[in-house]
């Protein structure tokens, strides 16, 4: 054989080997992101690491019931998450912070615990300078806000006052009637609903 024959095939191959590795490698390098009812443990992992301006490649699966997945901070549709399939999805974000992502399909009792953060690195850039991905513009991250608020949402919140009859919508909308309407939306954000309540 020739050298340059050789030299040809060592080309090939090398060209071969990186056109199937690399997709395998990047895809061996995403995380993928378990998610399961929150008593039996939420999302896993629940924080992820991402840097500014880098795609970041992710993929989910359920392991019990459909979940749904969104990251707040960021106008995007929602994903399902399917038992036994993966879903893989690709974000990028504009400015540094803490995105809560959560869970948007009902998924029991505790389904408002379903949530974990992405943290995102790196300096911000102006985002009306940098194209929009997948037609997607995020906003800068600013903090939820139960965390604005101080709100500790995994602790007990015992009311002083408990329902004593079953719920029923008819009792709730001759409530919603009788709701102090003079209160201003900062007042129901910082004070409980019993709170609100007529004595």
């Amino acid at each position: 054989m020739k050298r340059s024959e050789l030299l040809t095939r060592f080309l090939i191959t090398v060209a071969i080997v990186g056109a199937v590795g690399t997709p395998l490698l990047i895809w061996a390098r995403t995380p993928l992101i378990h998610a399961k009812v929150a008593e039996a443990g939420g999302w896993s992992p629940d924080v992820i690491q991402a840097n500014v301006g880098e795609p970041l490649h992710i993929r989910l699966t359920s392991e019990d019931v459909v979940h749904g997945f969104a990251v707040g901070q960021m106008e995007m549709q929602s994903v399902d998450v399917l038992p036994g399939k993966v879903t893989d999805l690709t974000l990028t974000f504009d400015q540094p912070g803490t995105y809560t992502f959560y869970c948007t399909r009902w998924c029991g009792l505790n389904h408002w615990r379903m949530r974990g953060t992405i943290e995102v690195s790196g300096s911000g850039a102006d985002p009306s300078t940098l194209p929009s991905v997948a037609g997607q513009r995020l906003q800068p991250a600013s903090p939820p806000l139960y965390v604005t608020l101080g709100l500790n949402l995994d602790a007990p919140h015992d009311s002083p006052i408990a329902p004593t009859q079953k719920p029923s919508a008819l009792r709730g909308q001759q409530l919603a009637t009788k709701l102090p309407i003079y209160q201003t939306t900062d007042y129901y954000r910082t004070h409980s609903p019993y709170q609100a309540l007529p004595n």
